[in-house]
């Protein structure tokens, strides 16, 4: 199970609201269901973040996420957005986590949302593998019954991850697919 967490930061308290949301995904991945968990800054805008985590089930994803918002500085923290939208994925194809990737030091991540379905995802993403600087990626649809498509990649650094967004943004299988794509930074 894979949460997609995008936070859009209040500017004046963008500064602490970073603080608390590093604070709060320290606690989220001490829980023993999280297995992974990343916070990423927007490349475009400084006040974007994105929280990419995995957990073993959509049940204790939703039992820590209860008890997080019980917490005083989970209120606070979302005090400080202007907007929040968590959403839970079930990864589709054979990669079903990044958990164990080699990343380098600092990895960018793609964020690719389909407005609709490419045929076979998992085979027209499979090109992603062939970019240089390649490091990882997966595809997941949201639960809940709906076609939401995304997948996330990542690479070595920025130019390979812009370099990698205009490969994939021409991609024929997938180019008419297409809704948007993001640049992260770890």
């Amino acid at each position: 199970m894979v949460e997609l967490q995008r936070l859009e930061l209040k500017a004046d308290k963008a500064d602490e609201a970073v603080r608390m949301a590093r604070e709060l995904w320290q606690i989220l991945g001490r829980k023993q269901s999280c297995t992974l968990h990343h916070l990423y800054r927007s490349q475009k805008d400084k006040h974007r973040w994105l929280a990419y985590s995995e957990w073993r089930s959509l049940n204790e994803l939703g039992g820590a996420r209860k008890e997080l918002a019980r917490s005083p500085i989970y209120r606070r923290f979302h005090s400080m957005l202007e907007r929040s939208s968590e959403r839970a994925y079930e990864p589709v194809g054979a990669v079903r986590s990044i958990q164990g990737t080699n990343f380098s030091a600092e990895p960018w991540a793609l964020m690719v949302e389909f407005g609709s379905t490419p045929e076979n995802p998992e085979h027209a993403l499979d090109f992603i593998k062939e970019i240089e600087g390649y490091g990882a990626h997966l595809i997941a649809t949201e639960v809940g019954g709906t076609d939401v498509l995304v997948a996330i990649a990542h690479f070595d650094d920025q130019s390979k991850a812009e370099a990698a967004k205009s490969k994939i943004e021409a991609h024929e299988p997938i180019r008419g697919h297409i809704a948007a794509i993001e640049i992260f930074k770890s």
